[in-house]
């Protein structure tokens, strides 16, 4: 069921643990057929793929340190761009990796659509590297090993002798676990989450709150008889505590609300076991086009801390040696590396209701920050034309995997379209709209970043996009015997939160990512 996913040839854990889950289409009968004929779909040519990386090129957020454009900024805070990458990194895997089925994209060559089986079905070729629930897989791997003398797990070495997650920190301080070749790499089962330093701070503060949880329970005796039964119960603890936040703070914040309390309240239309006679599998139409929309809420720079701003580029690869001190995201400590104190984020700057102003996402629109066309500066790594774009990378991805348009989507949903004059205005990206014919059949990515901006403001996603967000994220609760939505009679879910005892003997409730901060103790 699951293996190890090398990275750059290592055979340590320099090595992220993989599962093996299925792929599908939340709408199969709008990938049958090739593309070429089949109107969902757009065109088979090389006129298309021309098309797709000139829009790409046009999708350019101009704001930088010195010319920030704050008029481009959404009313959401930074921290949900980065509560969507981890979502993102904890439920899908795979559709970004290099391999036999993507080095055509890489080159910019041989993009026809693949075979629908090729992805889908019991002989696929693509599977997903993540289980499709909100279990945070991401974080705690295959588990410990929980039988005395047994040879252990993948995971085993992201915990201490206590079965506590191994994390580095102290006051005002935190950062992953690291180590590896290079003494650099982040020991955790994702190494997507430190791709970047703010995911990464994420990442580690969801290891710093699972340790609080399971410490709090000792504290107060509720950890039963050994630490194999404090783990267990301190991970069901801080996986609902994360699916309640994702249900109802961050849902509610990114969708249209109406859409998802229909959801939460009703369940979903289009995406549930057995709509299509299928097992529950990750939908291609979210995990590569509508899931996405969250590149576009990435800043040009970040405020880290009290002390530190960083352009975008600097935030990308803290684990990647840099020739220039002065943007070395790590140093020595005690004979290994940690990530540098300055580069410790505040939460505060990018959560509500914590300490001092948070800053802000940028609006769900068709821009991109421009370092995201840079991958391969950011990231330490060299890269391929359109692998280190972000933007033509995401179009020629959902292309080569067969995503239909968004006016076909919208219309199997039953909502109208969005007309052919909303889907550019007179500026470089829509030209690249109409040059391309995308005004009448749009990739479903920029659908939903352009509904966003029609219908919304960019605030948050339009009808599409809310819908198939909220519809696949609630799905897998729903879906998921083991969600704090199917299991309401433990005594530690309430309607308005999951309660946790503390260590000072009592009990608080958990309901945003500003309790979660807090409990754990992470930097303010």
């Amino acid at each position: 069921m699951f293996s190890k996913m090398s990275h750059g040839g290592s055979e340590s854990f320099d090595e992220e643990i993989q599962f093996r889950t299925p792929f599908g289409y939340m709408f199969p009968p709008l990938v049958a057929g090739a593309p070429g004929s089949n109107p969902a779909l757009l065109p088979e040519s090389s006129d298309t793929t021309d098309a797709l990386l000139a829009l790409g090129d046009a999708m350019a957020d101009p704001g930088n340190q010195t010319r920030p454009h704050p008029e481009m900024d959404s009313k959401l805070p930074a921290v949900m761009t980065y509560i969507g990458q981890f979502v993102d990194h904890d439920i899908t895997a795979n559709t970004d990796r290099d391999g036999e089925m993507f080095n055509a994209i890489a080159a910019g060559s041989d993009l026809t659509p693949v075979a629908v089986a090729d992805v889908t079905g019991p002989d696929a070729r693509l599977t997903n590297g993540r289980r499709p629930h909100l279990d945070l897989d991401s974080v705690y791997g295959d588990g410990p090993p929980l039988v005395a003398e047994s040879e252990g797990t993948l995971a085993s070495e992201l915990y201490d002798d206590e079965l506590l997650l191994k994390v580095q920190r102290g006051h005002g301080y935190l950062d992953l676990p690291r180590g590896g070749a290079n003494g650099r790499d982040a020991r955790i089962a994702d190494l997507r989450n430190d791709e970047n330093i703010i995911v990464g701070q994420f990442h580690a503060m969801m290891l710093l709150f699972h340790n609080r949880v399971a410490e709090a329970l000792s504290a107060n005796n509720a950890d039963g008889p050994s630490h194999a039964h404090r783990y267990l119960r301190a991970r069901q603890l801080v996986r609902w505590c994360y699916q309640y936040v994702v249900a109802h703070e961050y849902l509610p914040a990114v969708c249209d609300k109406a859409v998802v309390e229909d959801v939460l309240r009703n369940g979903p239309r289009h995406f549930a076991p057995g709509i299509h006679a299928e097992p529950l599998f990750m939908p291609l139409e979210f995990s590569v086009a509508a899931f996405r929309f969250a590149h576009s809420m990435i800043r040009p720079f970040y405020q880290l801390n009290a002390k530190t701003e960083l352009s975008l580029i600097d935030v990308l690869g803290p684990a990647h040696a840099s020739q220039d001190p002065a943007k070395e995201a790590l140093q020595e400590h005690g004979g290994a590396f940690r990530l540098k104190p300055d580069r410790v984020v505040e939460w505060g700057h990018f959560v509500p209701r914590l300490h001092g102003a948070h800053q802000n996402a940028r609006r769900i629109d068709p821009r991109l920050a421009t370092g995201l066309f840079q991958l391969d500066e950011g990231l330490g790594e060299r890269m391929d034309a359109n692998l280190k774009h972000l933007a033509r990378s995401n179009l020629l991805r959902a292309y080569k995997l067969r995503i239909p348009t968004g006016q076909a989507v919208a219309k199997a949903m039953g909502i109208v379209p969005l007309a052919a004059e909303q889907m550019a205005e007179n500026d470089g990206i829509g030209t690249a709209v109409r040059d391309g014919g995308f005004d009448t059949r749009t990739p479903l990515w920029y659908y939903v970043l352009r509904e966003a901006e029609v219908q919304q403001k960019g605030n948050r996603l339009g009808a599409v996009g809310s819908r198939i967000v909220a519809e696949t994220l609630m799905g897998l609760l729903k879906n998921d015997p083991n969600s704090f939505l199917n299991n309401r009679h433990d005594p530690n879910i309430s309607d308005r939160g999951i309660e946790l005892w503390t260590d000072r003997h009592d009990r608080t409730r958990i309901a945003t990512i500003a309790d979660m901060v807090e409990f754990a103790g992470a930097p303010v």
